[in-house]
């Protein structure tokens, strides 16, 4: 991103939208690359978890779930972390850190294999082999 040459940039992810994070003047950014398509304050997300989620906006979908976390207790805690660590995994990938996003991945899977299958309907498949 050299052409955002002095504004000061966290982050750039590229899924479905490019994503730029910045401390800075937003006003800046939209000078050199245009009106973006929305502009998020990270203190104040009013998504849904699935919107985010299915729109690749897996930081701010992270973001949802933390607050839910910090109140949580026993699996429904281990549910909720599980899917931060997904979110976090998907990050990491679409900045290209396999490796981390691998290890991340891993420890979400790890979380969901020790918890109950009527928790995860979606993450489960049942097969069922009638000859």
């Amino acid at each position: 991103m050299e052409k955002l040459e002095g504004v000061r940039v966290i982050d750039v992810r590229k899924c479905k939208f490019t994503e730029i994070d910045v401390m800075d003047d937003p006003q800046k950014v939209v000078t050199v690359l245009g009106e973006p398509l929305f502009v998020v304050d990270a203190n104040n997300v009013n998504s849904k978890f699935s919107e985010l989620f299915y729109q690749c906006r897996f930081w701010e979908a992270h973001e949802i779930l933390e607050e839910k976390w910090r109140r949580a207790k026993g699996e429904e805690k281990d549910y909720l972390h599980a899917l931060i660590l997904v979110c976090a995994s998907l990050i990491n990938f679409l900045k290209n850190k396999v490796e981390v996003s691998d290890k991340l991945m891993d420890e979400a899977l790890s979380l969901i294999s020790k918890l109950p299958e009527d928790l995860l309907p979606l993450l489960y498949v049942r097969l069922s082999l009638d000859a």
